[in-house]
């Protein structure tokens, strides 16, 4: 399964502009994006609709669960409609837009696709009427799973920006019990984790596997998908005598699982998450689960927690572990932009398509990013343009009449202040001072 193109009609922001003046009403109710096959990487500054592409993704892919009787499908909320504000007058109003619409385009199983989920009005519930065919693909590979057909069923998820803190409530950690085959979509599309979902599957395979005393194929997924992402662990495991996940470093160290570093525990957990899910979903591919598993994973600020060194290569990580998933995410990092391929990025603050592969990272951050002149740090582009100030008005200071000098001395005194404890920089700009007639007079 993949999503090729999204159309997104009055969705949270996507609606443009703020202001609406009558009578001639200007603005653009619907955004189209298109995506790559394989990772797609989201850019923009804040509030411009990175989260918001994402949840109307989960709503689009969540719409194959309409055809499943016992998962939900994500609708749209009264709170993500987009809002209008017209002016009559000296009045203005607020005014949702609808209807609301997501349409998205792609394949699923080989086959193209494309269907619709609408919010028609305030009192109405999202329909249906656009997304049939969908519908019916749903309750098809629900019934091939319930008659034991090795059906491929395409693997979904949303990792939300709160996926290490915000935690479903479960406080058992009983061995999971055999199970659908569909209970690989449990919580798949809600951004808040469920890292229990995972530990009590991890633990019920370990305990199999003691039983049965030999290795089991999608316990096995799980585990190398984790080795050929988390750099520089070795191994994980699910002690029973412990009854904790344990973690076990390249030099031979061992910690539990939740005494790992954020960036560390978020990658593991995310990773360990997915083949978990490719596992349960199609476990007919035993221990090539999750290479072989298709689907459409989505993941808010990929980057999270990670240290630069590993969000150069953290793509790259996935692609290789799971080279079937089509991955959308967003960053705000020049070293995951540095990491694409050409077509893989979406820049909701320019239409205009480019490849910044390999480039430099101050070129991205100057030219995707608008960072100002990022080779260099704020303090020293504030402290320059204070010294160019410094010698406008010194030069105003050689030629101006007595009763303009205390004037032009304090805002000398203004210019230098802020850098003060830089003892170099500030003795110079008092030399130049003296220099020029314009020092303080002896006491």
């Amino acid at each position: 399964m993949r999503i090729d193109t999204i159309q997104i009609t009055n969705f949270r922001g996507f609606t443009a502009p703020v202001l609406f003046v009558l009578p001639k009403p200007t603005f653009m109710p619907q955004r189209e994006f298109t995506f790559s096959e394989q990772f797609n990487v989201i850019v923009g500054d804040n509030g411009t609709g990175k989260t918001a592409l994402l949840d109307a993704l989960a709503i689009g892919l969540g719409s194959l669960f309409l055809g499943f009787d016992q998962i939900e499908s994500r609708g749209i909320r009264k709170d993500e409609v987009s809002l209008a504000r017209f002016q009559y007058a000296d009045t203005a109003t607020i005014e949702p837009q609808y209807p609301v619409k997501i349409t998205c385009i792609g394949r699923i199983g080989g086959q193209p696709l494309s269907w619709t989920r609408t919010l028609e009005g305030s009192g109405g519930r999202i329909t249906r009427q656009g997304a049939t065919e969908i519908f019916e693909l749903g309750r098809e590979l629900q019934r091939a799973v319930r008659s034991g057909k090795p059906v491929e069923l395409p693997l979904l998820a949303y990792y939300g920006t709160g996926r290490l803190w915000l935690q479903k409530k479960e406080r058992s950690l009983e061995p999971a019990k055999p199970a659908s085959r569909t209970a690989g979509y449990l919580d798949c599309l809600d951004p808040i984790s469920n890292e229990k979902l995972l530990l009590r599957w991890l633990k019920a395979m370990e305990i199999i596997q003691l039983q049965q005393g030999k290795l089991v194929g999608v316990l096995e997924a799980v585990k190398q998908a984790v080795i050929n992402s988390v750099e520089l662990w070795h191994s994980m495991d699910y002690d029973i005598r412990q009854d904790e996940l344990i973690i076990t470093a390249a030099d031979g160290r061992t910690l539990p699982f939740r005494m790992l570093s954020d960036g560390v525990r978020n990658m593991l957990a995310m990773v360990a998450d997915i083949a978990y899910r490719a596992a349960v979903l199609n476990p007919q591919h035993g221990i090539e689960a999750a290479r072989a598993t298709s689907g459409v994973v989505l993941i808010d600020e990929i980057d999270l927690h990670l240290h630069p060194k590993w969000q150069r290569r953290v793509v790259e990580d996935l692609r290789r572990t799971f080279p079937r998933i089509q991955f959308i995410a967003s960053t705000h990092s020049p070293f995951i932009v540095q990491s694409l391929r050409p077509g893989e990025l979406i820049n909701l603050d320019s239409e205009k398509p480019a490849a910044y592969a390999d480039k430099s990272i101050e070129d991205i951050a100057e030219q995707v990013m608008d960072v100002e002149v990022p080779q260099r740090g704020e303090r020293y582009q504030e402290m320059m343009a204070a010294a160019k100030a410094y010698y406008r008005v010194l030069q105003e200071g050689k030629q101006a009449p007595p009763d303009q000098v205390e004037a032009l001395k304090r805002r000398l005194d203004e210019l230098t202040a802020p850098f003060s404890d830089n003892v170099a920089y500030h003795a110079f700009l008092e030399m130049e001072r003296e220099a020029a007639g314009l020092g303080e007079e002896p006491l």
